[in-house]
């Protein structure tokens, strides 16, 4: 009951991420812009739900050191409202994470299937609406609600150079790219059929395009490319590297930016990735080392989308990091990175788990982190804690069947229950 329950709020979140544009213009034309939260309040009582079910000396960690974050957030002046913001925000991985063994089980079958299908149909629909109906746009792109007096923008409508980013029915066009990206990565490989997966990735690949999110597209034909050609130590390889790479390049440009006074990356197609290596990157180094924000961050609330609603100064870009071990260290500082790349390489290294498609959704996540805030995005946190759920459930399992003892202690629990 409860893996029902809780893949039920998982379709639910997603669907809501797929269609937020357009759910948070009609409620807000009915007088409910509220109800575009119902989802993430499902969530959260499915964490109460779990967490009272079943305890752990775990989640009591994690609940200490956040605590002791949020202290860290109070003390640089950061409103308690900001850090609860935060909280709301990453919410969708600790539900994601506390799924149930049922739940994950459940996501496997043929009928969770023709539901990611459906979602990802509406989805990538929705950018092929909005790209070949482009002189008559979709009425939520650009548009804004107020939500209990606080001004909210419905879709962001923005452009690079003079190409729109296209959103479809979802609230900007960086996180409708990436849900394709997710969508795809986990359908694909799971179809035999090589002429609907074809036709799956082309309509993909055009949808993704049509965002402007090339780090989705990247990630995709890379991620795709491995899983297609490579062994399994391949695709753990590939993440490996990838996560290294997460780390290791804001490092480089901060290095290199402060030795070398002129540009060292052509423009074009890398127009993007040289405005982070040369700007983003080293300047928000440099802004955490000259305000001493380095050791433990911001704190929560005090960097990325709760900037928008709750303004802090701190001589420094606070609003993004594009990279997902800078966003760590703006949060929580070089401490509380290292504690999350601690549990990253665990995963990596030793992970016994033989979950092909776990390793390559996950795969897609780290590449995509290398230029994207993917801890901001409600589908990259859930794929992200289903992922790592996914391929620590499978570690347990096979150490299970390594340990004929721990096995008899599970069969006598459950006789017992």
């Amino acid at each position: 009951m409860m893996g029902a329950l809780w893949v039920f709020t998982f379709f639910i979140g997603i669907l809501s991420d797929v269609m937020s544009g357009a759910i948070r213009y009609y409620t807000s034309i009915a007088g409910a812009p509220q109800a575009i939260y119902l989802p993430k309040l499902m969530m959260a009582a499915c964490v109460v739900l779990f967490l009272s079910y079943r305890p752990k000396v775990s989640h009591l960690l994690v609940f200490l050191y956040l605590a002791m974050q949020a202290c860290v957030s109070l003390f640089n002046g950061i409103s308690a409202s900001a850090v609860a913001f935060w909280g709301w925000t990453v919410l969708p991985m600790f539900f994601a994470i506390l799924a149930p063994p049922e739940a994950i089980e459940i996501l496997g079958r043929p009928l969770a299937r023709a539901a990611f299908v459906i979602v990802a149909a509406i989805c990538m629909l929705g950018v092929l609406v909005n790209y070949f109906g482009y002189f008559t746009p979709l009425p939520w792109v650009g548009a804004s609600t107020m939500v209990d007096g606080t001004a909210v923008h419905v879709t962001n409508s923005n452009f690079v150079g003079e190409i729109p980013r296209l959103p479809g029915f979802g609230r900007d066009s960086a996180a409708t790219g990436l849900m394709i990206g997710l969508l795809s990565t986990w359908l694909i490989p799971r179809f035999r059929s090589l002429p609907f997966a074809t036709m799956m990735l082309a309509v993909a690949g055009l949808s993704i395009w049509a965002t402007t999110n090339k780090t989705s597209l990247v990630a995709l034909a890379v991620v795709l490319c491995i899983e297609r050609f490579g062994k399994l130590d391949t695709i753990r390889r590939a993440a490996a590297w990838a996560a290294a790479s997460v780390l290791l390049l804001p490092l480089a440009s901060f290095a290199i930016t402060a030795a070398i006074n002129h540009s060292i990356i052509g423009g074009g197609a890398l127009s993007s990735f040289q405005d982070r290596f040369e700007n983003t990157w080293p300047l928000l180094l440099q802004g955490m080392l000259r305000e001493n924000l380095i050791w433990f961050g911001i704190g929560p609330g005090g960097f990325g989308a709760a900037t928008t609603y709750y303004h802090q100064n701190f001589g420094f870009n606070i609003g993004y990091a594009d990279n997902a071990a800078l966003y760590a260290i703006a949060n929580f500082g070089v401490f509380g990175m290292l504690i999350f790349m601690v549990l990253l390489a665990r995963l990596l290294f030793f992970s016994e788990s033989k979950d092909r498609l776990a390793w390559t959704m996950l795969l897609f996540l780290l590449i995509s982190g290398i230029t994207t805030d993917i801890f901001e995005s409600l589908g990259c946190l859930l794929f992200f804690g289903v992922a790592a759920k996914s391929l620590w459930l499978n570690t347990q399992e096979q150490r299970f069947r390594l340990n004929p003892r721990v096995m008899m202690s599970l069969r006598e629990r459950k006789s017992t229950l």
